[in-house]
């Protein structure tokens, strides 16, 4: 069977199937700040698991600049403000090196957008979310699993 004679257009395979993903919406905690220049600055997310835990489950595509703007006075660093190291498998996929970031307090929520409703495969996000905005109005032991 041939390629059907439809022009090509974005989002069309070459058998002609259209992907589509549906967006989910869910709020996470901020765990760590990735990337030394704002272009390359991400978060790196967690969700509760049992007892209320906090567990990286992924890291945000880049932020634009408001957001970045917006988390600057929010978040804090943990500890001493050293760096701490993510699995590779959490940033990325198995076997990719870990991903180093500065750790911050467990203090903010911020609302993600992302192709699946729950961590799944590795416990983490397959792809990486995109911040939707910062939750001022939750706290991070609102989240579901935190009580």
């Amino acid at each position: 069977m041939s390629k059907p004679d439809w022009p090509d257009a974005a989002g069309r395979t070459a058998s002609g199937w259209l992907k589509w993903r549906r967006r989910h919406t869910l709020d996470v905690a901020v765990l760590g700040v990735i990337g030394s220049s704002p272009a390359t600055q991400a978060l790196v997310l967690g969700l509760p698991r049992a007892r209320g835990a906090l567990r990286a489950v992924g890291v945000s595509l880049p932020l634009p600049a408001a957001l970045r703007h917006q988390l600057v006075g929010l978040l804090h660093p943990q500890g001493g403000g050293g760096r701490s190291e993510l699995p590779g498998t959490v940033g990325g996929l198995p076997g990719f090196p870990p991903i180093s970031y500065l750790s911050v307090r467990p203090e903010v929520v911020v609302e993600i957008e992302a192709d699946q409703a729950a961590p799944t495969e590795w416990h983490r996000f397959r792809h990486r979310p995109r911040v939707v905005r910062v939750r001022e109005d939750l706290a991070v032991d609102e989240l579901p699993g935190t009580s």
